[in-house]
């Protein structure tokens, strides 16, 4: 109190109070109710100037802020949004209760282009000899050579072409000794009876004598195998998607065109648990309509597929009885992996422009060859002692984004593939092969104006 009739107040925080002055016999004189409150025409002057379009009419409540009023647009809402933030100390003690006039929408076209191009080649030589040599060594004594080239980078033979050839040479000698053709033995068989199996039978009617050899031995036995593997395989891909989504601005929208499999987790009390991971093409943006010909979109576009090249194999479980005999096998889970490409990225489009976000050109090559080391490396014949595995994979990625700011529209403006659609009739069907019935170009149901597209038979 600065005198007995004049004092002055000093609110220290946002709220409500009440002051009571009493007179020298204790007599209240005077009750005021006291509200402290933030001054709201500086934030209000300044909305003004900064977004003149907007009509917007600014109270407190305690500590916190609300907005109330129209605003032309999405963009001009987040701007007084944002200025009212900075104000109050935060986005979170302000309560946005603005009513946008136009509701602009951002449809977003994506086009997703993959070419995958694969070759393998594959050509290889073995060969295998043999050979007894009784005569010179003892029995069943022998010599091999044989390659075994495989195929190291591909893991085995693909298929292909296989050229096998062999040859092959014996001499064998009866279990017997030698005698001289040149003597009488036609003419008198009857010596050598029972020698290593032999046996003479004499016809005196037609004088021809019948010889028949017994069991013999292998004296000398050659074999020689070849096997010739070749193959050459190109694989060409093409993968095309073009996701379209629409969302209001200043909000998030999500795509998926795919599907999800299953992947065990493990879970406490040795429990087994099921996630779902999701693969396929996704799309997911958040757009913001900077003025009515820019627009700032947040992209995150992403291609996967399952791929068994990174998955995951347990280990066999083995059960054992009492005496540590494997009485049973549990096999372990396969998880298979999954191929990501994926890209997010910020950037500002004109309404109906194009934009390669992202690409990507990837290429991997691996080769091998195996062989007889020193032979394999003979020009020409070097050929026979090796074999050559070679695999290459290119990948190439690009992804095309276009904006469009877009309004809502009639349903007699729109169509869907159904449109139009009637299954053949019986005759039609066996008759003529038809699956659908033809329409004239006049059918009702259809959409007015020319069709602005391309347009033709699919042929398969």
């Amino acid at each position: 109190m600065r005198t007995s009739k004049r004092g002055f107040l000093l609110g220290t925080k946002i709220g409500e109070t009440n002051v009571f002055f009493l007179d020298a016999q204790g007599r209240q004189i005077l009750a005021l109710e006291i509200r402290v409150a933030r001054d709201t025409s500086e934030l209000t002057a300044l909305i003004q100037r900064l977004v003149p379009e907007a009509r917007v009419v600014v109270d407190s409540v305690n500590e916190s802020i609300i907005l109330t009023g129209d605003v032309p647009n999405g963009l001009a809402a987040d701007q007084v949004l944002r200025i009212s933030g900075q104000y109050a100390g935060g986005t979170d003690k302000v309560l946005n209760m603005m009513n946008v006039l136009s509701g602009d929408q951002v449809m977003l076209r994506v086009r997703i282009v993959e070419m995958q191009r694969s070759v393998i080649k594959q050509l290889g030589m073995n060969l295998s000899s043999s050979n007894i040599l009784n005569q010179l060594l003892p029995k069943d004594w022998g010599i091999k050579f044989a390659t075994a080239n495989g195929f190291s980078v591909n893991g085995a033979f693909l298929g292909g072409t296989t050229l096998d050839s062999s040859w092959a040479r014996n001499f064998i000698r009866p279990v017997s000794n030698t005698f001289d053709d040149a003597k009488s033995a036609l003419r008198d068989p009857s010596q050598y009876a029972g020698a290593g199996g032999y046996s003479s039978t004499f016809d005196p009617t037609t004088n021809i004598t019948k010889v028949t050899y017994g069991p013999g031995e292998l004296v000398t036995g050659e074999r020689t195998d070849s096997n010739i593997q070749a193959l050459e395989r190109v694989g060409l891909a093409r993968t095309l998607a073009e996701p379209n989504l629409t969302a209001t601005s200043g909000e998030p929208a999500k795509f998926l065109a795919g599907g999800e499999f299953p992947v065990p987790t493990a879970q406490e009390g040795n429990r087994v648990s099921v996630e779902f991971k999701p693969f396929g093409v996704g799309l997911g943006f958040t757009p913001i309509i900077l003025s009515p010909d820019r627009i700032s979109l947040k992209i995150s576009t992403e291609v996967s597929e399952i791929s068994t090249a990174a998955s995951f194999r347990q280990a066999d479980t083995l059960i054992r009885d009492a005496a540590g005999n494997v009485t049973d096998t549990i096999r372990g889970l396969s998880i298979p992996g999954v191929s990501v490409r994926r890209a997010e990225n910020t950037m500002e489009l004109p309404s109906g422009r194009s934009m390669v976000m992202a690409g990507l050109i990837q290429q991997a090559t691996r080769q091998s060859i195996e062989g007889l080391p020193g032979l394999k490396d003979l020009p020409v014949l070097g050929n026979l002692f090796r074999s050559r595995d070679f695999q290459s994979n290119e990948t190439e990625l690009v992804i095309i984004v276009t904006p469009y700011i877009v309004k809502s529209t009639t349903m007699d403006e729109l169509q869907t593939p159904g449109d139009g659609y009637a299954p053949a009739s019986d005759a039609a069907a066996l008759l003529l092969g038809r699956m659908n019935r033809m329409v004239k170009p006049d059918s009702k149901g259809l959409p007015k104006g020319r069709y602005r597209a391309p347009i033709g038979h699919i042929v398969n």
